[in-house]
């Protein structure tokens, strides 16, 4: 058990460290190779073969504002990459529930590769819904999640790849405390 023992609820699940730091290596090399290219793209308009020479072609400026972005993208995808590797290391992250309601710690993704640990202590009281969720692009399952809505209207996402089990395997654990889920 990796998480802290928490008075009166179950241990759910573990936390999965190896999976977030797999995905932010992933996304560390989508980065550099995004913005290697808009390195390429600025030297090979600049001093390279794709220099602007025919009165059809592209203005360098043009070129120079592409690969500029395609250079801030990749260092976009490449900082919030660092801070998920970051993140895989964090403590005490965890998911349990009980009869009062459900806990757990997770790290929240922020901008340029920062995170903070959020804390979580529901009663079940406070929950209207809760149920896995899969998110489609034309009928193509991209990621799965767990969501939360509250009675507030707020939502929370607790994303698959936070922990071991699945969403739908926590949402059939979480089933044996409380008539919410699934709902």
């Amino acid at each position: 058990m990796e998480g802290p023992v928490l008075m009166g609820f179950d241990y759910i699940t573990d936390y999965a460290p190896a999976r977030i730091l797999a995905l932010g290596v992933a996304r560390l090399l989508f980065g550099l190779l995004i913005g290697f290219m808009g390195a390429l793209t600025i030297w090979a308009t600049s001093v390279g073969e794709m220099k602007p020479s025919k009165p059809g072609d592209m203005p360098s400026a043009g070129m120079y504002i592409v690969g500029a972005a395609l250079a801030f993208t990749g260092f976009c995808f490449a900082s919030g990459a660092v801070g998920r590797i970051i993140s895989a290391f964090a403590r005490n992250c965890y998911l349990s529930a009980g009869p009062g309601g459900i806990k757990f710690r997770i790290p929240v993704q922020g901008w340029f590769g920062r995170f903070r640990m959020a804390d979580y202590n529901l009663a079940w009281s406070e929950i209207n819904r809760l149920a896995h969720f899969t998110n489609r692009v034309n009928y193509v399952p991209l990621s799965r999640e767990l969501r939360i809505e509250l009675k507030n209207g707020k939502m929370i996402s607790i994303p698959r790849h936070y922990f071991v089990m699945s969403p739908r395997e926590i949402e059939d654990q979480l089933a044996r405390y409380s008539p919410v889920v699934g709902r």
